[in-house]
């Protein structure tokens, strides 16, 4: 039986397969799945970020994650696991393609910050190959909304590739709505942002 379940420690190491082989040709996916897996792991445990599983048999088969505050969450996670992080990216970073990736993306909440978006943003959703067609994703997507609006955060950003015509489907139908376009990676990306009322704007 299908359960959605809170994003653990326990199941960072299939997530990190799930993000390395459902988002091939992302930056993030060019480091490897140790370092995604050091990256989940993090993740699961900032007070910045907070994520859901999709899980049957003991399998899992989809995530999707999202932080409160991208750029608390980068120096969160930079600022713990330094030294990890450097020992893994040692190899990886010995070209300046890389670097100057990781730059970018280190810059980018900076980037958005002037686009006067909300700090708020959904990571990445990833559904295996064997589980789509399932609506997984929009029940992953619900779980994550949800979640958002228990912690009150009123407004949440995703960034994706404006080639990803699966995602930019999938946001549009749950609710994000377009609001431009910058290059991120050299690539163009298109930016989402949803909203809705305040949950303590409804009490007043």
């Amino acid at each position: 039986m299908m359960q959605i379940e809170r994003l653990k420690k326990e199941f960072v190491t299939d997530i990190a397969q799930l993000h390395y082989r459902g988002i091939p040709t992302g930056f993030l996916s060019s480091l490897g799945p140790k370092f995604l897996s050091a990256l989940y792991d993090a993740i699961a445990q900032s007070d910045n970020a907070f994520g859901f599983v999709a899980r049957e048999n003991q399998r899992t088969l989809g995530f999707i994650a999202f932080t409160d505050n991208l750029s608390r969450l980068y120096k969160s996670v930079i600022k713990q696991n330094f030294f990890r992080f450097s020992f893994l990216l040692a190899r990886k970073l010995l070209r300046w393609s890389r670097i100057k990736k990781v730059f970018q993306t280190l810059l980018y909440p900076g980037k958005t910050k002037k686009l006067d978006l909300p700090a708020a943003e959904l990571l990445a959703i990833v559904i295996s190959e064997q589980a789509r067609g399932r609506g997984l994703a929009s029940r992953l997507m619900q779980a994550g909304l949800d979640e958002c609006k228990r912690r009150n955060l009123d407004k949440v950003k995703i960034l994706v590739a404006a080639e990803n015509l699966p995602a930019n489907k999938l946001y549009y139908k749950s609710g994000f709505v377009l609001l431009g376009q910058i290059q991120s990676h050299n690539i163009p990306s298109n930016i989402y942002v949803i909203s809705w009322p305040h949950e303590r704007s409804k009490q007043v």
